[in-house]
């Protein structure tokens, strides 16, 4: 474990997220996740372990692990779209139940979804380019008057 001389917490360089589903449901949730991620898994060393690298070029992994009495995800994971409005037909054609879509006007825009699971899932669209994003200084994001109706214009 390669350590910062300016800090002592270790350098990571990578980052892996894992949700479980019901043991018996390994193979429903290798064709959901498939289906969700447009390809196959990058890695599937047991039959209830699947592993997709969902940020090309990055070493980040998002596992579905067969487990006895599964528990869902509880946070939110959320993958970066380039168009939302094409993640939502996906969702839509594929039947999968989401939350109407909203917007913070200048910063992001944003779906809710979960799997069959109840793994908590949600896609985002950056509106501008990070490091251009409009603050909201001196509001808080439990604030939903902040938030906006997502449109495609």
């Amino acid at each position: 474990m390669e350590i910062d001389s300016g800090n002592s917490a270790a350098k990571t360089t990578g980052f892996t997220l894992q949700v479980y589903v019901p043991t018996g449901d390994a193979a429903e949730a290798r064709s959901f996740y498939s289906s969700l991620f447009g390809r196959e898994p990058e890695f599937e060393p047991h039959d209830d372990f699947f592993e997709w690298s969902p940020i090309a070029g990055q070493e980040c992994w998002f596992q579905v692990s067969g487990k006895d009495q599964a528990p869902p995800l509880l946070n939110r994971v959320r993958f970066r779209v380039l168009d939302l409005a094409e993640a939502l037909s996906f969702l839509d054609s594929s039947g999968i139940e989401r939350s109407e879509p909203s917007q913070l006007p200048g910063v992001v825009a944003f779906v809710d979804f979960a799997d069959p699971w109840g793994n908590r899932l949600g896609y985002y669209q950056d509106l501008v380019p990070s490091g251009q994003q409009q603050e909201y200084r001196g509001t808080s994001v439990n604030d939903e008057a902040q938030f906006t109706r997502f449109t495609n214009e």
